[in-house]
């Protein structure tokens, strides 16, 4: 793996695979939602979609279609702490991606068209993933509002289509001015390229972009004193209920086999919370995945019940796996089985080039430390049953955030 920066601040990472056929290029800003404004809350996912609008050399919408027609494809992501952009090209097409990616960090194009069209798709992506999906925002967006008291943890990203609307040119303007800097990107090659023909290229496309000051840090501390809520949302799409538990994790940058610790845990805590009645469980670190995210970010526990179990039954019986796990109670073997599981399923998820190009963007982008993937499985393969006691005891005396879900009521005829 190459790790360099350019003049302009654009940090670059090259990690050559020839064995692959293809190769991934992505772009990652230090942007997210986290880092909106309480004015603009959704506005850095509707600018991910406007920077599909074309560029000083590129027509509006037609980024997609260069890179359909060489055989490859592409598509952006939004998330807390940074917005990507990804596309995975033959690598006789590399030259182009870097072209497409270099022009719109260069002199993306913002008109009230674009914002018109792009703000439809937002509207209607909300529309299918939220409001009228079942189990839609549950447990995100609406479960780390009641772990979280302040703006850029609590909001959910996706803001109000009314509000957005009223956003304007010269507000994209400013905001990719403010955020858009190549000194907060991180540019990622990974897969079958030659470093030396590669270095060139980039230079040519994005050594050119003039450096400009960087953003603000986002302020994402929580306040001392900091009490997680209760919430029930009612869903008419469902039939039976659900409960979400929301925990903060620790924080990888200062700790980072604890974070590790809970990673496991995460994926155990699942398993045992197995009483009679509860349905389908579900685990996870990090609202987007483990390594997503800055401090803090949120470890989260789901469980669909039967309608027969009240709530307070459901949070009873993860308490007591909880107390059991902090007790000891998990053997040596079976916490060695799920250790072994989480290493192999990060090998094999980042064998694939796209995942394998995102991830290094993202942890460069992050901590300024891309070649944290390739050390997981080693920080994960010295963890012992004693570090996973441990996590459970943190999270046994930590505060929480509890979601309730539960099928509306008929409406009378």
């Amino acid at each position: 793996m190459i790790r360099y920066r350019l003049d302009n601040g654009l940090r670059v990472v090259l990690a050559p695979h020839p064995q692959v056929a293809r190769v991934a290029v992505s772009v990652h800003y230090g942007v997210g939602f986290r880092s909106e404004p309480a004015w603009a809350a959704g506005f850095a996912h509707l600018f991910e979609h406007v920077m599909f609008e074309g560029s000083e050399s590129v027509a509006p919408l037609d980024h997609g279609d260069h890179i359909h027609r060489v055989g490859g494809n592409c598509d952006a992501r939004t998330h807390q702490d940074y917005t990507e952009y990804f596309q995975v090209v033959p690598p006789e097409a590399v030259e182009l991606a870097l072209f497409l990616e270099a022009d719109r960090m260069r002199a993306p194009r913002f008109t009230d068209e674009g914002l018109k069209r792009q703000l439809s798709g937002v509207a209607e992506e909300i529309r299918t993933t939220v409001t009228e999906r079942p189990y839609g925002g549950f447990p995100w967006p609406r479960l780390p509002e009641l772990l979280y008291s302040t703006f850029p943890n609590a909001h959910d990203g996706f803001g109000s289509t009314a509000a957005l609307s009223e956003v304007t040119v010269e507000q994209c303007q400013e905001f990719f001015d403010t955020y858009y800097p190549p000194g907060n990107a991180t540019l990622t090659l990974s897969g079958n390229l030659d470093p030396d023909q590669v270095r060139p290229l980039i230079d040519r496309h994005f050594g050119r972009i003039p450096p400009r000051p960087g953003p603000p840090p986002s302020v994402l501390t929580v306040p001392a004193g900091d009490t997680p809520r209760q919430g029930t949302v009612q869903d008419p799409r469902i039939a039976l209920p659900g409960i979400a538990v929301g925990y903060q994790l620790p924080n990888p940058a200062t700790g980072l086999q604890e974070y590790v610790a809970h990673h496991v845990l995460a994926h155990v805590l699942p398993l045992a919370w197995n009483k009679p009645g509860i349905i389908r469980r579900d685990g996870g670190c990090g609202i987007f995945g483990p390594f997503d995210a800055r401090d803090p970010d949120t470890l989260i526990l789901v469980a669909i019940h039967h309608p027969s179990l009240d709530a307070p039954e459901v949070l009873a019986a993860l308490d007591a796996h909880i107390t059991e796990l902090a007790d000891g109670a998990l053997s040596t073997d079976a916490f060695t089985t799920w250790r072994d599981h989480l290493i192999h399923e990060h090998h094999h998820r980042h064998a694939d080039v796209l995942a394998r190009c995102r991830a290094l963007g993202r942890l460069e982008i992050l901590w300024d430390d891309a070649e944290l993937l390739d050390r997981i499985p080693a920080h994960l393969a010295t963890l012992t049953s004693v570090d996973l006691t441990a996590a459970a005891r943190r999270l046994a005396a930590q505060k929480r955030a509890v979601l309730q879900i539960v099928p509306a009521p008929e409406t009378p005829v």
